[in-house]
């Protein structure tokens, strides 16, 4: 059976509907049930297709094109809207397996399995090493965060910073008990089952400018310098969490096309300090791809949380220069999208954001970013702040 033999036969729509279908992926959503029921024909192989376009990938164009995705548990296709979100976004599943699998926890603020439910769920639960427990919502325990002279000010732009980080030999067992008490109303140190010896540092929504400070009391401590780890480990990552309140669809949609266009690769992962398809996959995208969230975690940007889109491509690093260029990046990108392209003239290219970033009103801002970029040659003719030369120098070439 042909394409065109089973949307004749088996489904009751109009030759104008049949021809949206096969040209441009659209299906008449007045018809949910058969449009369910098509794209599973479509991934059993119940018609022939042409072989240069296969029934995965058609099936996954209609499902993108139409906001259907399916459950993670049981894979049943289900509108987007009709799935419900577990474990703080981590992945979605469909209404019978919430209902069979999943408790609402209140201490968590997320639906969980219910074979995570331990004797502590609903009470604060901290190891005595001083890491909570991953599930923990930091929000039970800070709060956001700004500079003193920011707090009068409307539409502050927030970031969540998770820094992974492994234990060096001989490390203290309580150093994660001390980076609590440092980053007291700040951050919380938390279990990482991906780390081998380690934990992750996990911060307040706060500004920029509160980051910048708060962070030097970890930059200058010698406990956490000569006991821990980021860079040269297999395992850590650093995650950045960008408040989506103030960002407009369109802003989400080219920081999607930004991060993984191919154009752009060789410039992300050098910006990245790494390539790990693992964590953090990366695959063209549009800028209305932000109405279609993909429901997966593990990529470049997720944007399945409801508060927030997450940077996920970052190496993990504990140096002050090569965390600051990462935070730096952040937030020039996040102003780039906003203020240096327009929906009349969007060039998303790593050169016109270098040049943005060059500009005489951004380099003072972005210190640590714009010596990386002088000393990759991204930006010419152009020498970098002297304090960030001179802590660059004590660094490796890499970080």
């Amino acid at each position: 059976m042909t394409l065109l033999e089973l949307l004749r036969s088996h489904y009751a729509w109009t030759n104008d509907e049949i021809l949206d279908v096969i040209q441009n992926r659209n299906m008449p959503m007045r018809d949910y049930d058969n449009c369910i029921d098509f794209v599973k024909q479509i991934q059993m192989g119940a018609f022939r297709i042409h072989r240069r376009r296969s029934h995965s990938v058609m099936a996954t164009d209609l499902k993108h094109n139409n906001n259907l995705w399916h459950c993670d548990d049981c894979e049943i296709i289900e509108h987007f809207d009709d799935l419900s979100s577990v474990n703080h976004g981590d992945y979605s599943v469909c209404n019978s397996c919430l209902d069979d699998n999943y408790y609402y926890s209140e201490s968590h603020d997320t639906y969980r399995h219910n074979d995570d439910y331990d004797e502590y769920e609903e009470e604060d639960y901290q190891q005595d090493n001083g890491t909570y427990n991953y599930d923990t919502n930091v929000l039970d325990y800070v709060s956001h965060q700004e500079l003193e002279h920011e707090r009068n000010h409307k539409n502050l732009q927030y970031y969540g910073i998770e820094l992974e980080v492994e234990r060096r030999k001989d490390c203290p067992y309580d150093i994660a008990d001390s980076i609590n008490g440092m980053f007291d109303d700040f951050a919380i140190c938390k279990n990482d089952g991906s780390l081998d010896n380690g934990f992750e540092i996990v911060t307040a929504p706060a500004t920029y400018g509160f980051h910048k400070d708060r962070w030097e009391d970890f930059f200058n401590s010698k406990l956490c310098q000569e006991n821990l780890k980021g860079w040269n480990t297999d395992t850590a990552g650093l995650h950045i969490h960008i408040g989506r309140k103030t960002l407009r669809p369109t802003d989400i949609g080219k920081i999607l096309v930004f991060i993984n266009d191919d154009t752009n690769e060789n410039f992300i992962n050098g910006i990245a300090g790494r390539s790990s398809q693992q964590w953090a996959k990366r695959s063209p995208k549009k800028v209305s791809d932000v109405l279609r969230p993909s429901g997966e975690k593990y990529e470049a940007v997720n944007t399945n949380h409801y508060h927030t889109i997450e940077l996920r491509i970052f190496r993990s690093n504990i140096t002050r220069h090569g965390f600051y260029r990462v935070l730096e990046f952040t937030d020039a990108l996040v102003n780039f999208v906003k203020l240096g392209t327009t929906l009349a003239n969007t060039t998303l290219h790593y050169k016109a954001f270098c040049h943005f970033v060059s500009k005489p009103e951004w380099r003072s801002q972005y210190p640590n970013l714009l010596a990386w970029l002088i000393r990759k040659g991204y930006v010419k003719d152009m020498q970098p702040s002297r304090n960030v030369v001179v802590t660059d120098l004590l660094e490796t070439a890499t970080n």
